[in-house]
């Protein structure tokens, strides 16, 4: 891609601001503002719309190439020169291959490899163990620099010390204190420690029998003078971005790029798994040379939305070159109101957007999808690109170069799977943002007066805002959400507003907002649902909150509480259609179904671009067990689903008896309807691909019907 960018929020009040940041190698780039009013491109089988904004840019601004370097670590103000030095860390090298450094002060490196330690001044190598170390196992290392010569030792717990001395001449040592980095930057992947880090310690010369002491976890501010000795206490405050220097020789260190915290360290007993009741056991850093917070570009523009602006979807359109040579990206920005006018309010799943944010497996494991979809569908070339981008961050579904998996995602960086044109393989076409276009599309051709927010504002204003509007549409997927968005949603409903769940697998994982990093989310996958990646023992638990991650359904919060029905099944070889029940002939339900071809035990929604179905993708049915309300009504259930849609973890049968043969009876979406105490409704359809379904025939389907009766008497009633 020669021309990609990103703006520093995914949403702006109608009267702020937001500001842009473009790569390009162009000379020139020209920006201007449009309003998305519908996804689509090439192969999705349909053409975007957008409509030109005017607005106050420069017809031109100057092209550059902006550059990003990845990698978490943790650095002190710089310290004075000094020429005697003790560095010593516990450390859990987790791709020990590559040499990576320990800790440096300056241009002095305590370093590993795969084959053992070594310390260097700049590219003059002091000393060095050829002892390999083990991967995903704790060590201690220790150097020493006292006058001309230097100790350099490796602890490994249940074999003999490893040690090796050395004349090297006056050393003197200055500069920042680096903890898993060197300082060193360039555009890529950050020359970063992959692994654990704790209890970094950094002082004056000290002997043999104090490196002893330490390696058998002793507090070095017993032996040492705390005056003159670093003792970054890396377990504190896992939710922030510093942590503080228990002795005096730094006033603590600043963590870039959102190492994983909260995690258990070379102490760790495995008593605890909750990081608030042992934190002196959860002390460690888990640094990735691929983690990122911000991309660290610079603005190139900055947009004035005017005040007066009506909330909806835009995008900074950038164009570059002409002829066969143009490049354009569009850089969206959800515009919310200035003030609650419109009856309908939407909300965009950014949350999910954020977990999904470029998710590299479709160039990664483009062969092994061919056996997950049964066919060739081909990728976005955009995911190529970014496969060849890792310094720009990974989606909550990949695993780090280490392997381990990612449990953070920022917004300050091209996010290239959240744009209109935007070709998803899963769904041979349309989903998440690209897909709930489709959806103000139909708003829109029925002339519906709404505003648009995404769940950032829901997170924020919680039941304020959304109390403000007669009706609350959600997008296809909001699968990430925090307890209080859980906690805004069930109160709206229960104090008269009416919530339309148009989506499938929503309301599913624990998510929480990074409050050292505001842009970014965090999860722990814990070790149940539909997951690429498990917790490791003891990181179960968000840092930035402290509550246990996973599915909100282990919490006893499962979606069916609030939403009537919840995940089951996933699949993606083709869309099914939902059969009426009799129950939807009950004259206090049956209006749902007013101009609608299809009578009870009747099939509708069996049509539509993509899976080519209403029911698919991801599914979700009701269960009073699971909390469904008792007197929700069941109106339909999908039908005619493959072999090849299975059902989710949590759902599989437990103990001896066989399943039934063919498609289980819990492989089915369900479309809901129910009233709450207070003048409150649901209504859910249990489905991802509905609104994908709803756009068939230019929105002339029995999918938009049900959709339109149902928006229509919530907003009357």
């Amino acid at each position: 891609m020669r021309l990609v960018g990103y703006g520093d929020r995914m949403s702006v009040p109608a009267g702020g601001e937001v500001a842009f940041r473009i790569s390009t190698d162009h000379p020139r780039v020209r920006p201007e503002i449009v309003r998305l009013r519908r996804g689509g491109g090439p192969r999705h089988g349909s053409a975007p719309v957008e409509e030109p904004v005017s607005a106050d840019l420069p017809a031109t601004v100057p092209g550059r190439v902006q550059h990003t370097t990845s990698g978490s670590h943790a650095v002190t103000a710089p310290l004075s020169p000094r020429s005697g030095l003790g560095l010593a860390l516990w450390f859990r090298p987790t791709l020990p291959a590559a040499e990576r450094p320990l800790l440096a002060v300056g241009a002095l490196v305590l370093a590993v490899s795969g084959t053992g330690l070594v310390l260097r001044d700049g590219d003059r190598v002091l000393l060095a163990l050829d002892v390999p170390v083990a991967e995903r196992r704790w060590a201690f290392a220790a150097a020493v620099l006292d006058g001309p010569t230097a100790r350099l030792e490796l602890h490994r717990p249940g074999l003999p010390v490893a040690a090796a001395e050395a004349a090297t001449g006056s050393v003197t040592a200055a500069g920042p204190l680096w903890i898993g980095s060197d300082g060193t930057s360039g555009p890529g992947l950050g020359r970063t420690f992959n692994g654990g880090v704790a209890r970094p310690v950094v002082g004056v010369p000290w002997s043999a029998a104090v490196t002893e002491a330490l390696a058998c976890g002793a507090d070095p501010l017993t032996l040492l003078d705390p005056a003159t000795t670093s003792a970054l206490d890396l377990g504190v405050d896992p939710g922030g971005t510093r942590v503080p220097d228990r002795g005096g020789l730094t006033t603590g260190a600043d963590v870039h790029h959102l190492p994983t915290r909260g995690v258990p360290g070379p102490f760790w007993t495995g008593t605890e798994r909750d990081f608030r009741a042992a934190p002196v056991e959860f002390d460690a850093l888990h640094l990735h040379d691929d983690d990122l917070a911000d991309a660290g570009w610079d603005t190139d523009l900055t947009w004035a939305v005017p005040a007066d602006l009506p909330s909806g979807v835009y995008a900074l359109k950038i164009t570059a070159g002409t002829g066969p040579t143009v490049d354009t990206d569009r850089i969206p920005v959800v515009v919310t109101p200035a003030a609650p006018t419109a009856p309908v309010l939407v909300v965009l799943p950014t949350w999910t957007y954020l977990a999904y944010a470029n998710w590299r497996t479709y160039a990664e494991y483009e062969t092994e999808r061919l056996t997950l979809y049964g066919e060739d569908r081909g990728i976005d070339e955009r995911d190529r690109w970014l496969a060849r981008h890792p310094e720009l961050g990974r989606s909550l579904y990949d695993v780090h170069t280490d392997g381990s998996g990612v449990c953070y995602s920022t917004r300050l960086r091209p996010i290239v799977n959240v744009r209109p044109d935007y070709y998803t393989p899963t769904t041979r076409g349309f989903r998440h943002f690209a897909q709930d276009l489709l959806l103000l599309d139909w708003l829109d051709g029925r002339g519906e007066d709404y505003a648009v927010v995404t769940d950032d504002e829901v997170e924020q204003q919680g039941v304020d805002l959304l109390s403000r509007y007669r009706v609350v549409l959600t997008g296809a997927h909001p699968e990430y959400c925090s307890a209080g968005m859980l906690d805004s949603y069930l109160e709206y409903t229960r104090t008269g507003g009416r919530l339309m769940y148009l989506g499938g697998n929503g309301f599913y994982q624990v998510t929480a907002r990074h409050p050292g990093v505001p842009a970014a989310l965090e999860i722990r996958r814990g070790h149940a649902g539909v997951a690429t990646w498990v917790s490791d023992p003891g990181e179960e638990h968000l840092s930035a909150t402290g509550e246990p991650g996973g599915l909100w359904r282990l919490r006893g919060r499962a979606p069916n509480v609030l939403a009537g029905v919840g995940f089951t099944a996933q699949g993606f070889d083709k869309g099914s259609g939902y059969r009426r029940t009799a129950a939807s002939a009950d004259p206090a339900v049956s209006w749902v179904f007013d101009g609608v071809k299809a009578g009870v035990g009747d099939v509708f929604g069996d049509e539509g671009p993509g899976l080519g179905g209403a029911a698919g993708d991801e599914l979700d049915r009701a269960d009073v067990a699971l909390g469904t309300p008792a007197d929700a009504v069941v109106l339909a259930s999908s039908v005619g689903h493959s072999e090849r849609i299975a059902l989710v973890p949590e759902e599989v049968d437990h103990g001896y008896a066989a399943p039934p043969p063919g498609p289980h009876p819990k492989i089915h979406a369900d479309v809901v309807l129910f009233h709450r105490p207070g003048g409150g409704a649901v209504f859910s359809v249990g489905s991802i691909a509905w609104s994908t379904a709803m756009s068939h025939a230019g929105g002339d389907n029995d999918t938009a019907r049900v959709t339109g009766n149902v928006l229509d008497r919530f907003k009357e009633s």
